[in-house]
């Protein structure tokens, strides 16, 4: 069994030392737990599929965000992964995840990945931001040459049968 929190130590020490009784450790580690449970809550998952999704300077995003076939510009603060498959992103922003990217067309003006940079397939132009991780990046003309075929004879036609409503 791993460590416990520090601030739920700290309610049982008291607790050991008789300064709060069972039902005020009990209230206090609760609110601890819900307080735990909204922040998780707060991270959310956004998926586009088609569609674009803009992060604006000067806004911020918590989660991930998913975006196949579609368009991302993040220019803003994206607190969690982002990952681009078969699209076009355009890049200035911060995220402090990883950045994963398959089939994408990239145009870097900068900014920051604190995480990882995985680039398959991609073609890119611009300044590319500065990478706190590991960056991997496979482009050659079999890769390509697949993920291609892929998108042109699988994603685009089966994608263009979905309607997609929010």
């Amino acid at each position: 069994m791993g460590e416990l929190p520090n601030d739920i130590l700290t309610i049982l020490e008291a607790l050991a030392r008789k300064e709060i009784t069972v039902d005020e450790a009990e209230d206090l580690i609760r609110a601890i737990m819900e307080r735990r449970d909204e922040h998780k809550s707060r991270k959310s998952k956004k998926s586009y599929i088609g569609k674009e999704f803009v992060l604006n300077a000067g806004e911020e995003f918590v989660g991930k965000v998913e975006v196949v076939n579609g368009k991302a510009i993040i220019n803003g603060r994206l607190v969690g992964d982002l990952e681009v498959v078969f699209g076009d992103l355009v890049f200035s922003g911060d995220v402090t995840g990883n950045v994963q990217l398959v089939g994408t067309n990239i145009v870097w003006n900068g900014g920051n990945i604190r995480g990882n940079l995985e680039m398959v397939g991609c073609s890119y132009k611009g300044a590319k931001p500065a990478v706190d991780g590991r960056v991997n990046e496979v482009n050659n003309f079999f890769v390509n040459g697949i993920l291609g075929m892929v998108r042109n004879l699988i994603v685009k036609p089966i994608l263009s049968g979905i309607k997609i409503e929010e």
